[in-house]
């Protein structure tokens, strides 16, 4: 009976160490092609990759201090600053391939005052 229980906790510090990494990974991805990508459409993907990860990364840390109802709430909070997020995004985006068809945004340098 001990050996099962046992087995259960390592299993889920595995778990643990898992969506930690992926979390992780998710954020510094989204970061990584928000920095590299010229492209707005895509900048804006890796802004909503990394936002994932992030909101992953509070439920997971609601997970191991066993405070889910906290994480929830924050989750349900920053999806909702990420819904409006995206929404403003994607309004510029619309304004901006209308000014520049390619959507590069070195060729933005005609905005500077």
């Amino acid at each position: 009976m001990a050996s099962i229980h046992l087995d259960a906790l390592e299993l889920g510090g595995a778990i643990d160490l898992t969506n930690t990494a992926l979390s992780l990974v998710l954020f510094l991805l989204g970061l990584g092609c928000m920095l590299t990508r010229r492209n707005v459409i895509k900048q804006v993907i890796g802004l909503r990759i990394m936002l994932q990860g992030a909101s992953l990364g509070i439920i997971q840390a609601g997970v191991l201090h066993r405070d889910l109802d906290l994480a929830q709430s924050l989750v349900v909070s920053s999806l909702i600053a990420e819904a409006v997020c995206i929404a403003v995004a994607l309004a510029l985006i619309v304004n901006v391939y209308r000014h520049y068809p390619s959507g590069d945004i070195d060729d933005m340098d005609r905005l500077k005052g």
